[in-house]
């Protein structure tokens, strides 16, 4: 079949277009011969048509001619009476199903098609409506198809056309199970400049940053912008790389438009680029003056002053706290607390003995605390606490029993809360300061990294080791 194809498809190209198409894809039926006998009355008038066939019966009879039956060499008075005609003709049954055979590989046709590519058009389209090709034959039909849609739109000048045929390209490498090759794509758009099937591919495989730089190469400043629209939420980097081509030349510049402000903005909101950075950025091609930037700096000094005016009151409220602190702690140590409440802070009742008062200057019922008469001294008196102790302004020490043992501690009910809150982010704090695997992956994702390293710094990460 193959080595009268071309021929086939030369003289009758439907008929030889279809044949292809019945055999690859498994619905080829074969014809078969039919003999048809038709019978005529005789005449009686005898025209010239009847003298002619008698004529060349009386020939056919005077000469032996192969495959010539005795019927056919009787002469004319024989056949007057009742003249017969036999014909051999091809039919096919639509009733019966197609012939089984093994199908043969689509690209064996590859070759008929040289000169007829809307032909093979044709042919690989219907083929590829088939869902049961092997993965090799799906890629060889669909890498055709893919690059003779991308030549069709090459060819056409007309802007329709030529948007039809490469919005059928784009369609076969659509999706997630798109059985032509990454690298054939790549190659087959480059060679017929063909850019969504790049951009695709790489979209595909997460290179945003390699698009927009194709954009810029290419000096196509449009889309560089819809892909900074596409893709910037997923790579905020690309705002960075955005401001240094919009500041590349004076055209860009020109072309790009509010642009330029829009990114400005965005670096602004999510701190991609320290303010620095950004002058420096835009004065490295003197293409970007004082005025188009005047906005952004004048917002950025307010921002600074305003952040550095907060800072300084707070360092004042933590300055004002720390010593208020200090001096609170030197009070507890070296002098002596008086105890003025009258009242129980459970209760609400008129204290009497025994009590139990607290340096944090509540006072207690020793019946309201659930603590054992052997932990009150006799008498009943005020118990003062062990000073010098972490704890000690809401912490009670009992008094020894007999057998010389300290009694256990008894905590403050109102201030427990507030106590065990501080002894965890201590706790925290003392275990933070040796991960420096969490201080790292803080300091990456900051957007603030001095921020980062102040606030590391106070829980103790980059404090010596003390023994």
């Amino acid at each position: 079949m193959n080595t009268y194809a071309t021929i086939f498809l030369e003289h009758c190209p439907e008929d030889a277009t279809q044949f292809f198409i019945d055999y690859y894809t498994g619905k080829f039926k074969p014809k078969k011969d039919a003999v048809v006998v038709m019978q005529s009355s005789p005449s009686n008038t005898e025209g010239y048509g009847t003298r002619a066939v008698s004529a060349v019966q009386s020939l056919a009879a005077m000469l032996p001619l192969p495959y010539m039956s005795a019927s056919s060499s009787a002469p004319p008075s024989q056949n007057r009476e009742a003249a017969s005609m036999t014909q051999i003709v091809e039919t096919i049954n639509s009733d019966e199903p197609p012939a089984e055979y093994p199908r043969p590989k689509p690209r064996s046709a590859f070759s008929s098609f040289v000169d007829h590519p809307e032909l093979l058009r044709r042919f690989l389209e219907a083929c590829i409506a088939l869902d049961d090709w092997s993965t090799e034959d799906r890629a060889d039909l669909y890498t055709t198809l893919f690059q003779l849609y991308i030549d069709a739109a090459q060819s056409h000048k007309d802007d329709v056309e030529r948007l039809s045929w490469e919005s059928k390209a784009k369609a076969l490498i659509e999706g997630d199970m798109v059985p032509i090759d990454t690298s054939n794509v790549l190659l087959l758009s480059h060679l017929n400049n063909y850019r969504e099937g790049t951009v695709l591919v790489r979209e595909k495989q997460g290179l945003h940053f390699d698009i927009f730089r194709s954009y810029t190469t290419a000096k196509d400043t449009q889309g560089a912008i819809k892909a900074l629209h596409k893709y910037g939420s997923q790579e905020p980097g690309l705002y960075s790389a955005a401001l240094a081509y919009f500041t590349s030349s004076p055209d860009v510049l020109a072309e790009a438009g509010d642009e330029l402000n829009v990114v400005l903005k965005r670096i602004d909101e999510e701190g991609l680029m320290a303010p620095l950075q950004v002058i420096q950025t835009l004065s490295a091609n003197g293409v970007a003056t004082m005025g188009m930037i005047k906005a952004y700096l004048s917002k950025t000094v307010e921002r600074e002053r305003q952040e550095i005016s907060q800072n300084q009151r707070l360092i004042d409220t933590y300055r004002n706290d720390t010593e208020k602190k200090r001096l609170d702690m030197q009070s507890v140590v070296n002098k002596p607390t008086t105890f003025n409440a009258t009242r129980c802070s459970s209760c609400a009742l008129q204290l009497d003995l025994p009590t139990v008062h607290f340096l944090c200057k509540h006072s207690f019922h020793q019946r309201c605390l659930n603590t054992p008469d052997s932990m009150t001294p006799s008498g009943g008196a005020a118990i003062p606490m062990r000073r010098g102790e972490v704890s000690s302004t809401s912490f009670y020490r009992g008094a020894e029993d007999e057998a010389g043992v300290e009694g256990e501690d008894v905590e403050c009910p109102l201030c427990a809360a507030s106590n065990a809150t501080i002894k965890a982010i201590r706790k925290a704090q003392e275990e933070s300061a040796a991960r420096h695997d969490l201080f790292l992956d803080a300091l990456q994702r900051s957007r603030d990294r001095f921020g980062t390293i102040a606030e590391w710094f106070g829980r103790g990460v980059m404090g010596a080791e003390t023994r």
